[in-house]
């Protein structure tokens, strides 16, 4: 591989940012073994020159994404633990092309002495929200999938299976979640992992407004602007599932924040509702 960030300065604070953020999903527990994934969009940051350069090796996609075809992504390998590319991106992440008909790729960088690199198993949830974000002429570059552990107990218990139930709890956990998740989140009943249903499930939350889909009795998927903001945004549900969890276990039946103190903070902020 030839050196990327010559040719892309750009580039070295987005895997740096990957980085840091690794290290910070290995220390919560929420990156066990090879769990977790990561994608961005960095098609800006791409020259022409760079293109040039990529491995001609081609390797096949398992649906069509013709919305992204051409397009650049930052992406953590199948089989590779964040905690090992917090310290070595360039042998644990890469970054890809997509082919002109968005039907397969190549490696740009990264996947070093591994001729087999492949992307995450779950690189098509993560391409169907790419798509769907292209698709609005959204912001968000960032998609995050990561297990957080409190978040994830929350979804086995039955009184939480249901997406309207699970973001009332939520939101009367702790004020600063309604204000930064006022929207909620998004659930997806539990779907085999690495599957087109899941990809589809996902967006289909997504497609509810909200910044996040909770993945039952598996994880989350979060969408950002910027790494750190995902990883904010995971960080704060789960700090509410935490206090969920305490409570239940105090004995403590409340449901914390009541209806008018949630729309006090509607008001108080200016939230969209």
């Amino acid at each position: 591989m030839f050196d990327l960030l010559n040719d892309c300065p750009g580039l070295a604070p987005w895997l740096e940012q990957t980085a840091e953020l690794s290290g910070y999903l290995w220390d919560k527990g929420w990156a066990e073994r090879n769990a977790g994934n990561l994608s961005i969009d960095v098609t800006d940051i791409i020259t022409e020159q760079s293109a040039c350069a990529a491995d001609p090796l081609c390797r096949d996609l398992s649906f069509a994404y013709p919305q992204l075809a051409g397009r650049y992504f930052i992406v953590t390998g199948t089989g590779h633990r964040f905690r090992d590319l917090a310290h070595d991106a360039p042998h644990h992440a890469c970054v890809l092309h997509l082919s002109d008909d968005g039907r397969v790729f190549h490696l740009v960088w990264g996947g070093e002495d591994d001729p087999d690199f492949r992307p995450t198993s779950e690189f098509p949830a993560h391409l169907r929200v790419h798509e769907f974000l292209r698709q609005r002429s959204a912001a968000e570059r960032v998609v995050l999938h990561t297990h957080p552990t409190e978040l994830i107990a929350l979804t086995h218990l039955p009184e939480y299976q249901n997406e309207a139930a699970l973001n009332r709890a939520l939101w009367g956990a702790h004020p600063e979640v309604k204000v930064t998740v006022p929207r909620g989140v998004g659930l997806v009943p539990y779907t085999a992992p690495g599957t087109e249903a899941l990809a589809l499930a996902t967006v289909a939350a997504l497609r509810r407004d909200h910044p996040a889909a909770v993945w039952a009795m598996h994880g989350i998927v979060a969408v950002a602007r910027e790494v750190m903001e995902a990883f904010d945004l995971v960080d704060t549900l789960n700090k509410a599932a935490q206090i969920i969890l305490l409570r239940r276990g105090a004995g403590v039946a409340s449901p914390g924040l009541n209806d008018a103190q949630l729309a006090e903070l509607v008001r108080l902020f200016h939230l969209k509702d």
